[in-house]
């Protein structure tokens, strides 16, 4: 399966006849391991609606001169791409989500990385790890013991079971006309193993986990083999024991699964492999695999060694949450000061410089602060810079006055201001997107289009900007499915005024 995604058993199969005391125990884990992927540093996150779409409200954008020389990086915020719901893709200058947008694919090391991954090891996995990462490389060799050695069980492939029913019952001829998808009919790989979940060949797909399973040395035959762990390795152990659950074959599950424990083990941890994860902390395992094997000794008959492991869980994850109110990780260790902490302090400081601008450091100060998703810190920022610069508002001091409405979800006060600072700045691309931006969730797309098209029309050389193309291509897919014939006409601009576009606006304006 997907390194993405990580499912649960339920998303898979609907759900089981669990008794309600484990039902409980594990709604009221996964509601705990929920809320520490959730904590930030500040309690005022925002929450959007995620079905509606995302678009570009700030991007990049240097004005060939800006009369102000802090204008540069002050007012246009650096790219920041999301992919919203509707194919659009964001340059956030503010933060109105709470979702992390969390692969496996990013940077090592992100925010992101470390709530996922977090998890605190028993005190003698924590002494291995110690001696893993502090020996020489290739000088580390821990006892079999501490290592997790799962292999495929079942000798042989898994046939149809239906079938071969229809055949005894019905007759050959019946079981002849039956055409179900094999493990063979797919590609070898998490695309096929998804496609057969998806058809319902359960069986088919406990087959083909064995065959990728193999890949990494934890096929048939290899069970007490030392073998490298890897999280596309252990998904594909979640989906296989889920499907023997699934299929009620729970005394292989159980078989296959006893190696792993409770995934407590120093090789399912990222630090055990310096050489792969560099200095990566936390457990390769999903949570959803620790609860998937929780809740296996229920469906064997032993409830109580369900609850015992339940009851485990659930105090790992009140300690994880206790670190982190007393500002540590979720392990114990001291937190590292994120991006954004470092960039606030880094900006105090200049503030508090002789000679500083202090009334546009303030504003970056406010934007970063809206960024984190703290609106009202932002708002003391701005207030302040106001204060510091004196006079009539100006166009920054209008922008931010636009980010905080929109922050607020107050669309018809952010566009007036935008508008006036408009006024103030007719060729800045940013507000002219933004105000577009404010239309389209006001409810007036026809006008939303207007602008960003007259925007293009007046500045092409700096308007054909990858938020604005990407924004306008999005809004004639909202306003027709006959917006083929406008998209080519930006092509056509983009031909004669630009020599190279990315990709996506390529795929976006001939897709």
């Amino acid at each position: 399966m997907s390194e993405n995604a990580v499912p649960s058993l339920s998303q898979y199969f609907g759900e089981s006849d669990n008794k309600q005391d484990q039902l409980d125990f594990t709604q009221e884990i996964t509601e705990a391991s929920s809320r520490i992927n959730n904590l930030k540093l500040d309690d005022n996150q925002l929450n959007s609606n995620k079905d509606e779409p995302e678009v570009c409200r700030i991007f990049a954008e240097s004005p060939p001169q800006p009369k102000d020389p802090t204008a540069a990086f002050f007012d246009l915020i650096g790219n920041n791409k999301t992919t919203g719901t509707n194919g659009i893709i964001s340059d956030l200058g503010i933060s109105t989500n709470n979702d992390d947008g969390y692969s496996p694919r990013v940077a090592v090391g992100t925010e992101a990385d470390r709530r996922r991954d977090a998890w605190i090891p028993n005190e003698r996995t924590r002494q291995c790890l110690i001696a893993c990462a502090t020996a020489a490389p290739g000088s580390y060799f821990p006892d079999w013991e501490n290592l997790t050695m799962p292999g495929v069980l079942l000798e042989e492939e898994l046939g149809d079971a239906v079938g071969e029913a229809v055949s005894m019952c019905l007759g050959e001829a019946e079981a002849a006309q039956r055409r179900v998808l094999n493990a063979s009919d797919v590609t070898q790989d998490e695309r096929g193993l998804r496609e057969l979940v998806q058809a319902g060949a359960y069986r088919s797909a406990i087959n083909l986990t064995a065959k990728l399973l193999t890949i990494y040395g934890q096929g048939r035959g290899r069970a007490g083999h030392p073998s490298k762990h890897s999280p596309h390795s252990l998904q594909l152990w979640f989906t296989r024991i889920a499907l023997l659950i699934k299929t009620k074959a729970f005394n292989i599950a159980s078989a296959e699964a006893e190696p792993f424990r409770q995934l407590d083990k120093p090789d399912l941890f990222y630090q055990f492999y310096p050489e792969m994860y560099g200095g990566r902390p936390g457990s390769i395992a999903s949570f959803s695999f620790r609860l998937l094997l929780a809740e296996l000794p229920m469906h064997c008959g032993k409830p109580k060694d369900s609850l015992a492991k339940l009851f485990s869980m659930l105090a790992t994850i009140k300690q994880m949450l206790e670190n982190l109110r007393q500002g540590l990780c979720e392990d114990g260790n001291p937190m590292k000061i994120r991006g954004g902490q470092l960039a606030m302090e880094l900006l105090g400081q200049l503030c508090n410089r002789d000679g500083a601008p202090r009334h546009s450091l303030l504003s970056a100060l406010g934007r970063l602060h809206l960024q984190l998703g703290d609106v009202a810190g932002a708002e003391v920022c701005f207030n302040e810079a106001a204060d510091a610069k004196g006079g009539p508002p100006g166009v920054r001091e209008l922008v931010d006055r636009g980010l905080i409405s929109v922050a607020r979800s107050s669309f018809d006060d952010a566009y007036i201001s935008f508008q006036q600072a408009s006024m103030l700045e007719p060729s800045n691309i940013m507000i002219l997107n933004n105000m577009g931006v404010c239309l389209l969730y006001g409810g007036h797309l026809k006008e939303a289009i207007a602008v960003l098209e007259s925007a293009i029309a007046s500045n092409p050389v700096h308007a054909l900007h990858e938020s604005l193309l990407l924004n306008l291509c999005t809004l004639y897919d909202m306003e027709s499915s006959k917006g083929r014939m406008k998209k080519f006409a930006l092509l056509r601009q983009i031909s004669r005024y630009h020599a190279d576009a990315p990709t996506t606006i390529l795929e976006k304006l001939y897709g």
